[in-house]
This record gives C-alpha cells, structure tokens and sequence, in this order.
C-alpha cells in the first residue's frame, strides 16, 4: 500500500509564501494606531499647548526642535537593538507586543501638563513626556513594526500589497482622530480635562489594534546576509548606508514628507480658524485629504506595475504642488479648501503608499552594491530624515509665528493670520517642490529587476536556516 507523499517546506519556501488578506488587515492596523498618537503629536497637541494651556508657541516649537534631535538619535540606537536583540516573536513583532501598553499611557501622558505651574515647569513637563512619548516609546514601536513587512514575505508583488495595505489604512487612525477630536473635545467643554479623557479614549483603542497587528501576523525572511551583516562593526554598516546613493534620496524625501505632514498638520488647525472662520472646519479639511488619499492607494498597485513607483511618486507631487498654488487665487473659502486638499490627497498617495517598499528596494540595492544587508539600519535611518524634517519643521512654524504677534486667542492680529496662511500655502508647496527634485534623480525602478536576478545568480538572497 502506497503512502502519501509529504510535502516538506523548506525555510525558503516559507519566505517566499503570499500572505492572507487578513494577515495583511492585521498588519495594518498597526499603522492605524500608530497614527492615533502620530495625529495627536503632529498638530493637534501644539494647538492643545498654545490655544488650550497658553504656552508660548517660540517655546512649544524649540521644544520640537531639541526633541527631534533626540527622536532622530533613538531611531538609528533603536535599528541597531533590533539586530542584537532576539525573540521567540521574531524581530519586529516583539517590539510591537511590548510597546502597546506603554504607548498608550505616554500618550495621554502628553496632555496632564500642569495648569497652574510656572512656565518653566511646564517646559520641562511638555519636553519629558513629549521625549519619552516620541522619541523613546513610539519610536522603538513604529520602528520595529515598520521593518515587518519585509520579514514578512520576500514575494516582491506580496510585499507592495501589504505596504499598500498598510498605507490605506493608515490614515484611518489620523482621520478619526483629526476629524473627531475638536469637534468632541468642544462639545465635552473644550477644557484640559476634556482632551485628557478623549486621548484616554484613544490610547485603549490603539493598545487593542496593536494587539490585534501582533497576533495576526508572522515573521519569515531570515536571510543569511541579514545574519552576518549584525556581527559587523557598527561603522562597516553606517559606511554600507552612505554608498547607497538611493537610500541618501529616500532619507531626503522622508524628510521633506515630514516637513510637509508637519507644517499641515499644525498650521491647519490655525488655517481653519483663523482664515476659514471656525477651527471645526479642520475636520472637513482632513477627511477631504485622506479619503481620496485612501482610495487613491487601494487601487494603485496595477498602476504600480505599469508605470513604475518613482514614476507615480513624480506625478503625484506634482499634482499636490499645482493645488497648493491653486490655494492662493481663494484662501478663505471652506469648499474650495476642501476641494484643493482633497487635490492634495490623490497627490501625496503614491508616496504614502510606495515609500516603504521603496525602502526595501533600497535594502536589495544597498546589498547589491556594497555587499552589506543592513536592513534594519536602512528603516531606522530612513525615519531619521523624518524626526529632522518635523522637528526643523515644527520650530520654524513656532518662530515664525511667535515673531508675527501670534497670541493664540481668538481674534488674532492680521501679521499673524498672513503668517499661518502663507505657512500653509508656500510650507507645503515648497516641501512637495523639494520631492520633484529627489524623485528626478531616482532611476533606481530601471535597474531593480536586472539587480535581483544578479542577486539570485550570486546566492545573495538565500534563506538563513
């Protein structure tokens, strides 16, 4: 009697396996609530600072500054723990299991800043918890989870599908907390104590999706050069980065990305306000940008496949550059800002939904040219250019205001209601300027198939046991 034959999976076989659609849901939702804390950082909690507590907003953004600096630090110490560090969870998953609780408790954290304490005080307060919100627990969360994906699958098409997973549903966690959040906070009082027990509210959400994203995924790519690559020197490995030529761009347009998220997300609370007539507007503003965002994302990967990511990227910011420009001829009026920041939206989606597997191209060609597999280092270096752009971003945003007479109370002087709309306006056009430029002199889409198959020839992406 004949016995059935077994079909034996080789470590391999496991890495190249396509990924189920609730696998790829479960990896999203990480990113769904790494945004909750990302929207709250990124604007709203400056305008809780200067226009709830009445801290100076020269304070609030050199605040900023120093602490990107930080942030940006802990991001390249947090990639090279990763490659020391092993868990039974694997090398990202862990760090996700781990940081849940702590995110969210630094999170409401951000917003219990002393009423009555002397500025001073409240200084040192917001610097602690915004650093050990910021710079310690989200980065060693995002940063880790970020790495995934590519540990993930090695399955080229499978991987783009999951970051375009990720990317669609990561601005669902922005949007509900932009659009959801003044119009709560103002109808609970609009007091301190009110954006307390809403940001309560949304860090126990975020500790159940991070669950969520832990349970329902798995790591399976180990490559062998990954392995001999964390034995080397730290400068063998910081040298593999700097020859690299697309990673150095990749860094450039994380930074610039940042400081367009940065400038939009703070001066838009302000633009509603102040321009639009009622900060409330800046709900319709964000759900008008990331709704087309959304659905520009979840239909991209065949458009992927035929005219490439750079190519996409390209056209993208420019679109998001012309309705900026568009912005100047009607500033004041809610529908046609809504309408240009829907524009910019459908812009900025194939950056959102490409710059991570872009990220792993970059990982393949870095491996290509200098022989060196620093795949953790390249995602924690990459988010470097975007803690450096939000911080020079979010400090220039409080000097400039804070030089234009800006006092945060409800009527404001017409020096600084011109401040915020031009911050708006030229802040995001020029930053979207400054991709056209990095995504010109990115060819790197040309060369990919012909370096993988090189790659493949020489043994070089061959499955650690």
């Amino acid at each position: 009697m004949a016995t059935a034959k077994q079909t034996v999976q080789t470590p391999s076989d496991e890495a190249n396996v396509k990924t189920s659609v609730f696998e790829k849901i479960s990896y999203g939702m990480g990113d769904v609530a790494c945004n909750v804390v990302f929207a709250l950082t990124s604007g709203l909690v400056t305008y809780f600072y200067t226009n709830v507590m009445s801290v100076s907003a020269a304070m609030v953004g050199m605040i900023m500054l120093v602490s990107r600096i930080f942030d940006g630090l802990s991001d390249v110490a947090i990639g090279l723990i990763m490659d020391k560090v092993h868990s039974k969870h694997g090398r990202g998953r862990a760090w996700v299991l781990w940081m849940a609780l702590p995110y969210g408790i630094t999170a409401v954290a951000l917003f219990c800043l002393p009423a009555n304490a002397t500025a001073v005080v409240q200084g040192i307060y917001i610097f602690i918890t915004y650093n050990l919100c910021t710079t310690v627990v989200y980065t060693a969360l995002n940063l880790p989870y970020g790495a995934m994906a590519p540990l993930m699958t090695r399955n080229e098409q499978d991987l783009a599908k999951i970051n375009l997973f990720r990317m669609a549903m990561s601005p669902v966690g922005n949007m509900i907390v932009s659009a959801a959040t003044l119009p709560i906070i103002n109808r609970m009082g609009g007091d301190q104590s009110a954006w307390i027990k809403v940001t309560l509210i949304y860090s126990v959400v975020a500790i159940a999706l991070l669950l969520w994203c832990f349970f329902g995924t798995k790591e399976r790519v180990r490559t062998q050069a990954a392995q001999e690559a964390e034995k080397l020197p730290v400068g063998v490995r910081f040298s593999a980065l700097l020859h690299n030529k697309y990673f150095i761009l990749i860094l450039l347009s994380s930074l610039f990305l940042a400081v367009y998220q940065t400038v939009n997300g703070t001066c838009a609370t302000y633009y509603a306000q102040y321009i639009l007539g009622n900060n409330e507007y800046y709900s319709v503003l964000n759900l008008a940008e990331n709704i087309p965002q959304v659905i520009v994302i979840m239909i991209l990967a065949p458009f992927i496949k035929k005219f490439g990511k750079r190519n996409l990227v390209l056209a993208g910011a420019i679109i998001t550059v012309v309705a900026q420009l568009l912005l100047l001829f009607v500033p004041a009026n809610p529908t046609f800002a809504a309408v240009i920041a829907a524009l910019r939206g459908i812009g900025k989606a194939p950056l959102f939904g490409c710059v991570f597997t872009m990220m792993a191209d970059v990982v393949n060609y870095g491996h290509w040219k200098t022989g060196v597999r620093v795949q953790a280092l390249i995602f924690s270096a990459a988010t470097v250019g975007q803690k450096f752009g939000g911080g020079i971003a979010g400090a220039v945003v409080g000097w400039l205001m804070d030089a234009s007479g800006f006092t945060g109370l409800e009527q404001e002087i017409p020096s600084a209601v011109a401040m915020v709309e031009n911050l708006y306006i030229w802040g995001n056009a020029l930053a979207w300027v400054v991709i056209i430029l990095l995504m010109l002199a990115y060819k790197l889409d040309k060369q990919y198939d012909g370096i993988i198959k090189d790659m493949e020839q020489k043994g070089m992406l061959k499955q650690a046991d």
